[in-house]
């Protein structure tokens, strides 16, 4: 297994749930972070979180939807740590709504976090990696991209595309020495969706995967040998 010690992880999404755990996970796995998300009180508890861990972990705080968020914390990562070997395109939001009472306006919310800023990211990332002729990419699906849930119809088209997504870039990266990686795991016990079809209560009653279980396997993909012993995507992860 490849030591991550030294490498260089952009995650989006990462001042709660999923993108928390993995942050974590990656630090304790000797990375060292460019962290990005909205809620930029959160993001400073994760960033030093991570350097206690001895890594070093510098944050953005921006709404991963617009463009220029994605430019900026690929800029920022490449001026401070000058490569990026690790992308976690996790940023993700869902309703639990009916398609009758999904407005166009939550279906363009759901479709541009969880779709609209992994392009981004990954568009200004690739030629990063490319002049490595290294890299790892991670979109962030679900198992809900792989089986439509009733009432998460625009949550289900955007994990769908997900999937796409990943396996046109392996498609087109694979040669360039650049790994992808579609991770569909099952629900999480996090804040996901809490006052959009899930309830507090309802989520501490469950047996759903915790953000430690989800770092700890997106950690276990970065650790993949190089390129040659790479076995194919969509290297497809469920969980």
């Amino acid at each position: 297994m490849e030591s991550l010690r030294n490498k260089v992880a952009i995650v989006t999404g990462a001042s709660s749930g999923f993108g928390r755990g993995t942050a974590i996970a990656l630090a304790e796995a000797g990375c060292n972070l460019m962290l990005t998300a909205r809620r930029e009180d959160k993001l400073v508890q994760v960033a030093t979180q991570c350097e206690k861990l001895g890594v070093r972990a510098v944050y953005y705080s921006g709404d991963a939807q617009e463009e220029r968020t994605a430019k900026i914390v690929v800029e920022n990562t490449m001026k401070t740590f000058g490569k990026i070997d690790i992308l976690v395109n996790n940023a993700g939001i869902g309703r639990t709504l009916s398609i009758q009472d999904t407005t166009m306006a939550d279906f363009d919310l759901v479709m541009n976090t969880n779709v609209r800023s992994a392009y981004a990211f990954t568009k200004y990332t690739v030629p990063c990696m490319i002049k490595q002729h290294d890299g790892q990419i991670i979109l962030t699906s679900s198992v809900t991209g792989i089986m439509g849930h009733p009432d998460e119809t625009a949550y289900t088209c955007s994990k769908f595309a997900l999937r796409g997504l990943g396996q046109a870039l392996d498609k087109e990266l694979l040669d360039k020495g650049i790994r992808t990686c579609v991770f569909c795991p099952h629900a999480g016990a996090t804040e996901f969706e809490l006052g959009y079809g899930r309830t507090a209560e309802g989520i501490a009653k469950s047996n759903f995967l915790t953000p430690e279980d989800v770092g700890a396997a997106l950690v276990n993909v970065c650790r993949q040998l190089s390129i040659h012993e790479w076995l194919s995507c969509d290297w497809l992860l469920i969980m």
